[in-house]
């Protein structure tokens, strides 16, 4: 069997059970902002609404006995149940009061009253990445979207008010350790704090001490780039576009570096609150990213225009820009100073994984060349051709994401 056919069985064989897969995984972030007002302190939050609604014993792909808030859909998958909710909202809102685990250096326990909540469905979630923002668009007691998603389709936007307490008196802040196993160990949580901003993966844990230095916010934001390079798949696949395409080097540090300089001013004037998306933008832009890494692997078959110019790499880098800001949040409503040091060093963490795959790509091309079993254009194809299908893949179900939330239909 030729290479490309036997890679084109293996991606077909693996692409079947990703809808079951899928479930509870586009959104896994708690996303945190701590900030003072007065002799308060206020706290908004975004979680998927499951972490607060699910039974930690459910297990995935097996029927959900209803309960206050859901019930079951035909599938057996839970889905949210507004006229409850809507008639009887006080659990919820103990919920999310408790969600938190806040201790205060004395350990006594930590007032918090819940201002508003607001439950969105995933394709229609708002940007929350600009403090100014968020503060204006949560005020309502309680905000519902017009029809009943199920809890994989759903997140949860909470303001709490913390009286009395100024945010240098919060010692200690952790997720519910009973939180539903895959939330809490998957989530990538993004806290912005009067200390600094913190991120990490898995149960959210973190206690607090006197803010980061420069340098340690800089060296944690590297970080934080080279993590969100080796996680994006669309990403890493436009990545390989680039290698493939490239006629040496040159080509791809050229290409690396227009890249790098399109994602990061779209996502710093995201960050600094000068460029707001519209309400829609999130299905939007993950499909025009996913038109993007398809419009690459068809360059890349024909032959006599394999390259991408370095203006379209650039103007893809601006599309793949506002994609991590919309998804992985890395705009803050941290002052300006602060600001440009994440935005700086979060930049040159993504060109050092960018660096790193490229040289790891490039590694393994020149072995399969070496061994003398495909020629350069064969090993191309042979890569190629799985990665148009998985583009193709994401285009259309992205782009069917995008068309349901316009509410055509509903």
């Amino acid at each position: 069997m030729k290479p490309v056919s036997l890679f084109m069985l293996l991606l077909l064989a693996s692409l079947q059970p990703l809808p079951a897969q899928a479930h509870f995984q586009n959104f896994l972030a708690r996303m945190l902002y701590l900030q003072e007002d007065g002799d308060d302190s206020l706290i908004y939050l975004r979680l998927p609404l499951a972490s607060l609604l699910l039974p930690a014993d459910w297990e995935q792909d097996t029927p959900l006995l209803s309960s206050r808030y859901t019930r079951a859909d035909p599938d057996g998958r839970p889905r949210l149940d507004l006229v409850a909710l809507q008639q009887q909202p006080e659990q919820l809102k103990i919920a999310a009061a408790r969600y938190l685990q806040l201790r205060s250096q004395t350990e006594a326990p930590l007032p918090r009253q819940v201002e508003a909540l607001r439950i969105q469905r995933l394709e229609q979630r708002t940007p929350f990445g600009y403090l100014p923002t968020i503060e204006r668009a949560l005020t309502a007691p309680l905000q519902l979207p017009a029809r009943a998603p199920l809890l994989e389709e759903a997140i949860i936007d909470i303001k709490l008010r913390l009286p009395d307490v100024q945010p240098q008196a919060i010692r200690y802040l952790a997720s519910p350790a009973d939180e539903w196993p895959l939330i809490r160990t998957r989530s990538v949580n993004i806290l912005t704090l009067p200390q600094g901003r913190y991120t990490s993966a898995g149960p959210l844990e973190l206690t607090l001490h006197s803010p980061p230095s420069p340098l340690q916010t800089l060296g944690q934001q590297l970080r934080s780039g080279v993590h969100h390079v080796l996680i994006g798949l669309d990403h890493l696949l436009f990545m390989a576009v680039l290698v493939l395409g490239a006629s040496g080097w040159r080509t791809v540090l050229h290409n690396s570096l227009m890249f790098t300089a399109g994602h990061s001013i779209t996502l710093g004037l995201i960050a600094l609150g000068w460029l707001s998306l519209p309400r829609l933008s999130v299905p939007l832009i993950e499909t025009l990213i996913a038109l993007s890494v398809l419009y690459g692997c068809l360059r890349l078959l024909a032959a006599s225009t394999r390259a991408l110019p370095l203006w379209q790499v650039a103007g893809i880098g601006l599309l793949h820009g506002v994609g991590f800001a919309n998804v992985m949040h890395n705009a803050t409503g941290l002052p300006v100073q602060q600001l440009l040091l994440n935005w700086a060093g979060f930049n040159l963490g993504i060109e050092l994984g960018q660096m790193v795959v490229f040289g790891a790509l490039g590694m393994l091309l020149l072995l399969v060349q070496k061994s003398g079993r495909l020629d350069p254009r064969q090993a191309t194809l042979a890569l190629i051709w799985p990665g148009l299908a998985v583009a193709g893949f994401w285009t259309l179900e992205r782009g069917l994401t995008w068309f349901n939330s316009l509410g055509v239909g509903a």
